[in-house]
């Protein structure tokens, strides 16, 4: 009890973010202050329900943030036009509110995209609520909270403008600062071991930034095609220094070192006229193929713009095909989307049936506590909603007690909005109370009515909702993730053993398209995996210690993935013969059949791969890993 209530109580000043607080406040107030000056203040009102949109631009690269906003701008126009349509039939508004819902969580949440989830789809929807009943009137609603989107994406493009470094650029930098980590950590095989952690986690996240800021390959900058090829070639001395390690070749040469080290200044120099290395390597053979990896990143920051966007690969994201592939009872996301969907839909229900005065309240507050990252989560963010909620009633109702001007109620919320963007990411108790003085305004605003009357009843609707949401949790999340995960790990090892297949079979069939597919498909699975097991961490009543027994195998086959997919990059790679590759199908198989039912692992000794060593040593690491937690039972019982 006292580390939940601890947890509702941290504060974590880093997450502070308060460039965004400052942007959110203006986007909010300029259109409601333009509304009051010209007696026009529902028109600012709708305008400054689209400036919203902002709230989604969190992280991510230049091109993902306008697309996001652009892409929620038409969602709550969409979300405002049907809340304005269907007010005056319950039924239909409660299904429409709920598909309205539902569908934005399910995508964002496959999407991986952070923020609001589905919250101000809900709010623009039920906005209505609040406004005159008029539904002639759709079109002109839509298309003010369109414009106040289109206003909040025009202040991204000039945030994004006078950014100083784009996200990508960093994202490279911070592969590079990894290289150097590993190449320091290399002479000791545990700090090596350690560093390579975190090192699989850097590179597939300076590969997510990419990826999302990928367009068609003529209307990419040459900067970015650079960074395209620097990021690509980072993955190469990153596979080359697991090779060495595994064939423990220690220590790495000095001379190798300083060679990383000069080039690794000049990606942080962005200065690609200084001098490319002219010092003689002399190494023992074996490292060649490393220093060859470093003289390639040393030539890339010398390429003219004709030639880099010669040599460089654009890959465009395939956002349709990863929501498409979600779409089954495999995916942790699609689960969790009829559970959101379930619980959501009781809240409506209870919310129109009782007919609550302001029914929008009882789903919203629901789906704020869903959208935590796993149950515990969610209950953190129950406790956090309802200790928010009550002190920015009682703070709001203090307020409300001297019937402030319209003017000021005006400046309250946009200054709400602002605080809310600024610490949601610190802390979000305290975030909830500028949330609940926000939400509350903004429809005491449109139903131009400010009186303590509108506060005081939502602390029954956010203990209701709360309430919904916390047994639905424990009725429905019990130990969901923690069941799908061992199935789901077995689901991987074959799709890697349907890879490695693909790769290294004497049967070649080459094809970028299914390449790229089949590395999707599987990139997909150790992501749902990956959410699996973040999900059973989480459970309320899932034994952890087991849980946290599968980590080492979830890393192994993340490593492999990895590794895989540098093989499918070399055109040049090695192929076995129907001997060897049996040996390593079976090896797959075996430990699917391991975490799918319990079977029996058999002693195999691999024979080694010719150029991908790791692929070995990271299979025949997974096994040890599963017989040493096997024994360990054992000897338990």
């Amino acid at each position: 009890m006292l580390s939940y209530i601890k947890s509702l109580m941290n504060f974590n000043k880093m997450k502070v973010d308060s460039a965004k607080g400052v942007r959110q406040t203006i986007l909010m107030l300029i259109p409601l202050i333009i509304g009051y000056l010209t007696d026009h203040m529902p028109i600012g009102l709708l305008v400054s329900i689209g400036t919203l949109t902002h709230t989604y631009a969190i992280g991510g690269t230049a091109r993902a943030r306008v697309r996001i906003i652009f892409l929620a701008t038409i969602g709550l126009s969409i979300a405002m036009m049907l809340g304005t349509l269907t007010i005056k039939q319950p039924i239909l508004f409660g299904i429409l509110l709920l598909i309205v819902t539902v569908i934005p969580y399910f995508v964002l949440s496959s999407l991986h995209i952070v923020g609001p989830s589905a919250t101000f789809f809900i709010v623009a929807f039920s906005l209505s609520i609040n406004l005159p009943v008029a539904p002639q009137e759709f079109l002109l609603r839509g298309a003010c909270v369109f414009i106040g989107g289109m206003f909040a994406l025009v202040v991204i493009i000039i945030a994004n403008l006078l950014s100083r470094e784009s996200a990508e650029a960093k994202a490279v930098k911070n592969d590079y600062n990894m290289l150097k980590q590993l190449a320091y950590n290399f002479d000791d095989r545990q700090a090596f071991r350690n560093a390579s952690n975190t090192a699989v986690q850097t590179f597939s996240n300076a590969d997510k930034y990419l990826l999302t800021s990928s367009g068609a390959r003529s209307r990419e900058s040459s900067q970015f095609q650079r960074l395209l090829l620097l990021h690509t070639a980072a993955l190469g001395v990153y596979s080359e220094l697991l090779e060495l390690s595994e064939r423990n070749l220690r220590p790495l040469p000095n001379q190798v070192k300083e060679m990383l080290d000069y080039v690794i200044k000049r990606v942080f120099s962005n200065n690609t006229s200084a001098k490319r290395w002219n010092q003689q390597i002399d190494v023992p053979e074996e490292y060649n193929n490393l220093v060859d990896q470093i003289f390639k990143i040393d030539a890339i920051l010398d390429l003219n713009e004709e030639r880099v966007k010669h040599e460089v690969n654009v890959r465009i994201p395939i956002y349709g095909r990863r929501i498409i592939q979600h779409l089954t009872l495999d995916s942790y996301f699609f689960r969790n989307a009829l559970r959101y969907a379930i619980i959501i839909g009781i809240a409506i229900f209870v919310a129109l049936m009782f007919n609550f005065e302001k029914a929008y309240w009882i789903p919203l507050t629901a789906h704020t506590v869903l959208i935590g990252a796993n149950t515990m989560h969610s209950f953190e963010r129950a406790g956090s909603r309802t200790v928010g909620t009550i002190l920015g009633v009682l703070v709001l109702s203090l307020i409300l007690m001297f019937h402030p001007h319209t003017m000021i109620a005006i400046i309250l919320l946009a200054v709400c909005a602002g605080m809310t963007e600024a610490f949601v990411g610190a802390n979000y108790s305290f975030a909830c109370i500028f949330i609940t003085i926000q939400v509350i305004l903004l429809n005491g605003i449109a139903a131009n009515y400010l009186t303590i009357a509108i506060a005081l009843p939502r602390i029954i609707d956010v203990l209701v909702g709360v309430a919904i949401a916390v047994i639905g949790l424990l009725i429905l999340g019990r130990k969901t993730a923690s069941t799908m995960l061992p199935k789901v790990i077995a689901d991987v090892f074959r799709s890697e053993a349907i890879m490695f297949h693909y790769l290294f079979s004497k049967n070649e069939r080459a094809s970028f398209e299914e390449d790229k597919y089949r590395m999707l498909r599987l990139t997909l699975k150790l992501d749902n995996m990956s959410q699996l097991y973040t999900g059973a961490n989480g459970e309320v009543f899932s034994n952890k210690h087991r849980i946290q027994e599968y980590y080492p195998t979830i890393y192994g086959l993340e490593e492999l993935s990895f590794m895989l997919n540098r093989a499918l990059n070399n055109d040049g790679r090695d192929r076995i013969d129907e001997h060897v590759m049996g040996e390593y199908l079976v090896m797959f198989e075996n430990l699917a059949k391991h975490f799918e039912n319990g079977g029996r692992i058999t002693q195999i000794v691999l024979p080694e791969l010719p150029q991908y060593k790791y692929i070995t040593s990271a299979l025949t690491q997974i096994r040890e890993n599963c017989l040493s937690v096997h024994r360990a039972k054992v000897d338990y019982d």
